[in-house]
């Protein structure tokens, strides 16, 4: 099971939306973390049009942690329905930007580990972390991810602003070039192509979705999704999202592959021997 974050580094390209997309395409049970400390959940406000329980989110477990009293039974408590079926949850974000202000290092921290242990349940987790780089971000969540995307759309300023701030995203522990951070482009060809996106970046491009906001608007609360499902997973958005989670789960694959031969070397030449 994986940890997935996805983050940006400029405006708003469309993080949030993103990772709904690969939330409700996701092949496996999934939590979706809504890690964005701007405040005023879109999933409860949007995505759920305001129907979903309005008391449970992130904030509660930073008031657990305060009180020494996080678990996994006390994130559990927290996490909403995202469909019907019950394989897809979610963890809602504050309701208020100054609600900010309780989420410390040590809070990111110790919701990393405890996420790291809803994987070993047989559940994956999509972060949605917002913004890069935000006071009070979740960059603890961003560090120990398994692999960190990078939701950029394909003007050059767009382009420019992930190159210059490369350097700055966490890279896991200085594995970068073990490919633990990609692009995943909104628009492709709007104007520059994917290869265009990867020279000016730096960054592989890991895949992408389709440019449809329509199916944005809808997925966001336009309609109410439970009754327009459907309708929804016939648009453009969500059949390229299902590209996108392909393309995520491989480079994923290709990772782990990598560091299990690293791991395999280490042990066979003595030095992980005590």
């Amino acid at each position: 099971m994986t940890v997935l974050a996805f983050t940006s580094v400029r405006g708003a390209p469309g993080v949030t939306t993103t990772t709904l997309v690969a939330a409700l395409t996701w092949p496996r049970p999934v939590l979706l973390v809504e890690a964005d400390v701007a405040g005023s959940s879109s999933i409860k406000a949007g995505h759920l049009r305001g129907e979903a329980d309005h008391e449970r989110g992130l904030i509660n477990l930073a008031l657990a942690h305060r009180n020494g009293a996080l678990s996994l039974s006390t994130l559990g408590g927290q996490t909403i329905a995202l469909t019907d079926d019950g394989t897809r949850l979610a963890l809602p974000g504050l309701a208020t930007k100054a609600q900010a202000a309780s989420l410390t290092d040590d809070f990111w921290a110790t919701l990393a580990s405890l996420l790291r242990g809803v994987t070993q349940h047989g559940i994956d987790v999509l972060v949605d972390g917002g913004r890069f780089g935000m006071r009070h971000g979740p960059d603890p969540l961003l560090r120990t991810a398994d692999l960190l995307a990078v939701v950029c759309r394909t003007s050059l300023d767009d382009l420019v602003a992930v190159r210059a701030n490369a350097d700055q995203l966490p890279d896991g522990g200085g594995d970068a070039a073990l490919d633990r951070r990609g692009l995943l482009l909104v628009g492709a060809g709007r104007p520059h192509r994917a290869g265009e996106a990867a020279e000016a970046t730096t960054l592989p491009v890991w895949g992408g979705v389709d440019w449809d906001p329509t199916a944005a608007e809808r997925i966001n609360g336009r309609e109410r999704l439970r009754t327009s499902l459907s309708r929804l997973m016939s648009s453009r958005l969500i059949r390229s999202g299902r590209g996108a989670v392909a393309e995520l789960l491989a480079a994923h694959d290709r990772r782990r592959r990598i560091l299990d031969v690293a791991l395999e070397t280490t042990v066979l030449s003595g030095k992980g021997v005590r």
